[in-house]
């Protein structure tokens, strides 16, 4: 998998069906997508870095708690994603012990406390990994980075606090063994992938496209991806309008030749969406190339108003989160 900074800079990334580490997508604090997904480069509340050097571990998202950054939030809730799934415990584990491969001290010390915390509430922590924890607490790489590079002395002593909290924890019975959940899927939804959808900004009247690249299902939360049209305007658009227009995306591989293409996205989930569901009106519908819904910056709202604040800056003519016009056809 290579090192954090490498991870971090995206010089390093899964093929489609592997694993994906790295930044995941959150909406109002919750997942919106699968932990295991085809990957695609997504930068933070959607907005990509200012410059692309290679960033630091300073600039990481690594916080001091056990399930507290990237790397943490894909090991634990990918394996109980899995776990749900109903799994054998053996395909899980090797599975999931992919992301160990290549870490270093830093990265290793968040993979193995991760993994160990999931083990431990389905109870099946073994000495073995047991053992790995102990090591990695012993070596003290997140503290040691946190003090002597970081220049954070406290948070240090804090992320020591937590550390020593949490082997006395996990070497102490487990009483309450986690069970398999069954997480049922939104079957009545509101919008279908491949909806053309207008609406209009208020109060500017002005009609905007979007257009539902895909729907995300995963632990009980449903989350709908919409991508953004170029057009805009005073009059309603049709779906000429829409099949001759362009939309924003960005390279699917940052830097590379590729003509593939991740598009810029604003998700919102189900609940949210519902609640303002009548001020879209479906003119169409686009039959989507499954290889093509990739999203390439993408952004949360959980209302009307967060999701058209980005159509607010095309109608002006920017173009959000570093994003490229492309056409219509990378979609299809």
């Amino acid at each position: 998998m290579g090192s954090r900074a490498a991870r971090a800079a995206g010089a390093l990334r899964p093929e489609a069906g592997q694993l994906r580490w790295g930044r995941s997508v959150y909406l109002a604090g919750q997942r919106t997508e699968p932990a295991l997904a085809t990957f695609c480069p997504i930068w933070k509340g959607g907005k990509q870095p200012a410059t692309p050097k290679l960033p630091t571990k300073a600039m990481a998202t690594d916080g001091i708690k056990i399930i507290d950054g990237d790397l943490a939030h894909d090991v634990y809730y990918t394996f109980m994603e899995l776990y749900d799934a109903g799994r054998p415990l053996d395909e899980l584990k090797a599975t999931i012990e992919q992301l160990q491969a290549g870490n270093d001290d830093f990265d290793d010390e968040i993979f193995i406390t991760a993994y160990a915390l999931a083990l431990r509430e389905i109870g099946e922590l073994s000495p073995q990994v047991l053992a790995q924890v102990e090591r990695a607490i012993q070596r003290g790489a997140f503290v040691r980075y946190l003090t002597e590079e970081d220049g954070s002395p406290i948070e240090g002593r804090r992320r020591q606090q937590v550390l020593d909290r949490f082997w006395k924890n996990i070497n102490q019975p487990n009483l309450r063994i986690r069970r398999r959940k069954s997480h049922q899927p939104q079957k009545k939804l509101v919008f279908e992938e491949g909806d053309v959808l207008t609406f209009q900004l208020i109060p500017d009247g002005i009609d905007c496209i979007t257009i539902l690249l895909r729907i995300s299902q995963s632990r009980g939360r449903c989350v709908y991806c919409f991508i953004l049209h170029s057009c805009t305007g005073v009059i309603k658009p049709t779906m000429q309008q829409v099949l001759s227009g362009s939309l924003l995306g960005h390279p699917a591989i940052p830097g590379s030749q590729s003509p593939r293409i991740g598009f810029a996205a604003n998700c919102i989930s189900h609940k949210d969406l519902l609640a303002c569901a009548t001020k879209f009106e479906c003119i169409g519908k686009l039959t989507i190339n499954e290889e093509a819904k990739r999203v390439g910056s993408e952004g949360g709202a959980t209302s009307f108003q967060d999701f058209t604040g980005n159509f607010r800056y095309l109608e002006r003519g920017i173009l959000i989160r570093r994003a490229k016009k492309c056409s219509l056809k990378h979609l299809l």
